[in-house]
């Protein structure tokens, strides 16, 4: 007896493959008539900065603008604003076919861009000190319907001073006092928005001291937050950190082996304790300006 056997005919099987290679383009294709969908957010830190000052987490605020450059597109400096929960911009962006594209994203926006960067010596505001975190970046998409969070980092190098009330002083009495990092501190120089990097010139001018930011943290301590250019040198024996009632300067002098340099993109994290008598170093670390930082330093207390 013969049996019987059900075989497809070879051009419905062609058909059914065919379909279902169409189906697998349907579901993978870019719609280009639709707006690309972009929303922005700092690099998550371990350390309070930029508008994380006071309110926790990293994100940006209501009115912050950043500006976007789409490379092989013909987007350039194109501004979106945070309205809190979603970005807006005057100018909507298309994907010009279904391809690769480089974007390019920084902070603060410029209406008209330029290279020239001027570090404010006085940072006590938030205002103030969120005009100098520079931030940038750089990534590849390929073309998609989907939102596209762009993490920006951040380009200047970050101090960060944790203070302490010592011996015969109290906390009310240090937060009077006026602040001052202390240093050669360049306060102008170069972006490059196509690399991201900051720079300065050897001949730059300096300042001599920063009026940092300071935070009170509701747990019997000060921190101060400053920014500096990257590269900027502290030297080891020179007077680093001061503060003022009007009358007496307390001042601490840099006690760290061969001092340190301000990296790009990193931070400098110092414990200090202030005294009656002066002030003394009781930690230090360095390290880079992101989620899990982690550094060290060489360091000879007081």
């Amino acid at each position: 007896m013969k049996m019987k056997t059900n075989l497809m005919a070879p051009a419905m099987i062609a058909a059914l493959l065919l379909g279902a290679c169409s189906n697998d383009e349907d579901m993978n294709q870019v719609d280009l008539s639709k707006p690309i969908a972009l929303s922005f957010a700092p690099a998550p830190l371990d350390v309070q900065t930029r508008a994380t000052i006071g309110v926790g987490n990293a994100s940006f605020q209501q009115g912050d603008k950043v500006g976007v450059y789409v490379d092989g597109a013909g987007y350039s400096n194109i501004g979106y604003t945070c309205g809190g929960n979603a970005w807006s911009t005057t100018e909507e962006l298309y994907w010009p076919e279904d391809a690769t594209y480089t974007f390019r994203a920084y902070y603060p926006y410029m209406e008209t861009v330029s290279t020239a960067v001027s570090l404010p010596a006085d940072q006590s505001t938030e205002a103030a000190f969120t005009k100098a975190d520079l931030m940038w970046v750089s990534a590849n998409y390929q073309a998609t319907n989907s939102n596209i969070t762009l993490t920006l980092g951040h380009r200047m190098s970050l101090i960060k001073l944790d203070v302490s009330q010592g011996e015969g002083i109290t906390l009310d009495e240090i937060k009077t006092m006026t602040p001052a990092i202390l240093g050669s501190i360049p306060t102008v120089g170069t972006w490059d928005l196509t690399t991201g990097e900051v720079t300065f010139a050897a001949d730059a001018e300096t300042t001599g001291n920063i009026r940092p930011y300071m935070k009170d943290n509701g747990d019997g301590t000060l921190t101060y937050y400053a920014l500096v250019m990257p590269n900027t040198v502290f030297r080891n024996g020179e007077r680093f950190f001061s503060l003022t009632d009007g009358t007496t300067t307390y001042s601490y002098r840099l006690n760290i082996e061969n001092g340190f340099t301000a990296g790009q993109a990193q931070y400098c994290d110092i414990d200090l304790t202030v005294h009656r008598t002066g002030i003394s170093l009781t930690g230090f670390g360095i390290g880079n300006w992101t989620e899990s930082a982690t550094g060290s330093g060489t360091v000879t207390m007081d």
